[in-house]
C-alpha cells in the first residue's frame, strides 16, 4: 500500500494497456492476415480482456473515489460526487470523439468511458447485490439485442468500418448495440468493477479467495462455450451465440472476460503485497498510474506510424515488438514524471476542467 492507495490496482492497469496495446496495433498492422499462427494466437488471448480489465477497473476506481460518501450518507457529499463525475464523464466523451472523428481511431473506447460513467452516477449508491442484480440485467438486455436486431449492421464486411456513425441513428447504434464496446451489455463490466469496490483488498486471505473463485468460474465458462460450439457443430449461429469472443459480446463472453479480469487483478493485488518496495513494481505501477495519458500515447504512436507507412502491412512479430517498446516508454517516462510531478498531464488536464 503507498498512501492507502491499493497499488495492485495501479499493476493491472498498467498491463492492461499493454494488452490494449497489442490488440490494437493487431487490428490496424495485421489488416486480417495471419502470418505466424502462435503469435496470432497469443494476441488474440488479450482481445476483449484487456478492455474488460480496464472498465472493470475504471468501476472499482469510481467506488474507491465515492466510497466515504457512500458510508457517510452525507448528501451534499454525495450530490457533489456525481457533479465531478459527470463532468468527468462528458471530459472522457469529449476526448473519445475527438480521437476519432479529428484522428481517425475508430477503435476508441474513452466515448464509451464517458456514457458508462455518466450512468454509473444512478448506481454509485445502490446496495452491491442490487448494483451485481443490474449487471446481470445488462448482459440479458444485450442478449435481447443480439437476438434481435442485425448486429453486422453499419459494419463493413471485415468488420473495420462503421457507416453513418456520426448520423443520430447509427450513434445511438453504435454506442448502445454494435459498436466495439457497446453500453449493452459492457456497461456490466463497469457495475461489477463498482461492485468489486466495496470488498477489502487489504485482507490478503479474501482476495486469495476471491481470486481462485473467478479463475474456477472463468475456466468453466470456457469450458461451457466450447462445449456448445462443439456440441453444434461450430456453426456460424452457434459461435455468434457462444463464443467468448468481444464481437459479438455474447453472455458466455461477459461472464468470463469479468472472472478473467478478477482473477488478474486479485493476482496484482497479491503481488503488491510482496513487491510493494521493489523497484521494478514500482515502474510498472507509475504506468498504471497514467494509463489516461499512456492511451493517449498509444493511440498517437498508431496515427504517426499511420500516417508514415500508409497503413502498410506488418506481421505480428512487428506488432509484438512495438507493442513493448512503447510499453517500456510508457513506463520510463511515467516514472520520470511522476518522480516530478503529483499527476500524469492528461490525469492533472481531467481533474483540472473537471472540478
Amino acid at each position: 500500500m503507498k498512501n492507502n492507495r491499493i497499488i495492485g490496482f495501479d499493476f493491472a492497469r498498467a498491463f492492461a494497456i499493454l494488452g490494449m496495446m497489442l490488440v490494437n496495433y493487431k487490428i490496424v498492422f495485421n489488416q486480417s492476415i495471419v502470418k505466424y499462427n502462435i503469435l496470432n494466437q497469443f494476441i488474440s488471448l488479450f482481445e476483449g480482456r484487456a478492455a474488460a480489465v480496464f472498465v472493470i477497473l475504471a468501476g472499482v476506481g469510481i467506488g474507491l473515489m465515492t466510497k466515504k460518501s457512500y458510508v457517510s450518507q452525507d448528501r451534499i457529499e454525495r450530490k457533489k460526487m456525481k457533479i465531478t463525475l459527470l463532468k468527468r464523464a462528458i471530459f472522457l466523451f469529449v476526448l473519445g470523439i475527438i480521437l476519432y472523428s479529428v484522428f481517425g481511431w475508430t477503435a476508441d473506447i474513452l466515448h464509451f468511458y464517458g456514457v458508462y460513467i455518466a450512468v454509473l452516477v444512478l448506481f454509485i449508491y445502490l446496495k452491491t447485490k442490487t448494483i451485481v442484480t443490474f449487471g446481470f440485467l445488462t448482459i440479458v438486455i444485450g442478449t435481447i439485442m443480439q437476438l434481435t436486431f442485425d448486429y453486422s449492421q453499419g459494419w463493413d464486411l471485415a468488420f473495420n468500418n462503421y457507416e453513418g456513425l456520426f448520423t443520430l441513428s447509427g450513434f445511438i447504434r453504435n454506442t448502445f448495440f454494435n459498436g466495439y464496446h457497446p453500453f449493452f451489455p459492457w456497461f456490466a463490466f463497469i457495475l461489477f468493477g463498482l461492485a468489486l469496490s466495496r470488498l477489502d483488498f487489504k485482507d490478503e486471505k479474501k482476495v486469495k479467495e476471491l481470486t481462485i473463485g473467478a479463475l474456477g468460474i472463468a475456466i468453466f465458462i470456457e469450458m461451457i462455450s466450447i462445449g456448445l460450439q462443439n456440441n453444434f457443430g461450430y456453426t456460424e449461429l452457434a459461435i455468434y451465440l457462444f463464443d467468448t469472443k468481444p464481437m459479438n459480446p455474447t453472455a458466455l463472453y461477459i461472464i468470463s472476460a469479468t472472472a478473467w479480469a478478477i482473477f488478474f487483478i486479485g493476482m496484482c493485488v497479491i503481488l503488491s503485497h510482496r513487491k510493494s518496495k521493489d523497484k521494478t513494481f514500482e515502474v510498472v505501477v507509475n504506468g498504471g498510474q497514467m494509463a489516461l495519458t499512456h492511451y493517449l500515447i498509444h493511440v498517437l504512436v498508431l496515427i504517426v506510424m499511420i500516417f508514415v507507412d500508409q497503413l502498410a502491412y506488418h506481421d505480428e512479430v512487428f506488432v509484438i515488438a512495438i507493442s513493448f517498446i512503447v510499453f517500456l516508454f510508457m513506463l520510463l517516462s511515467s516514472h520520470i514524471w511522476l518522480s516530478k510531478f503529483k499527476r500524469g498531464p492528461v490525469e492533472y488536464l481531467m481533474r483540472k476542467v473537471t472540478k
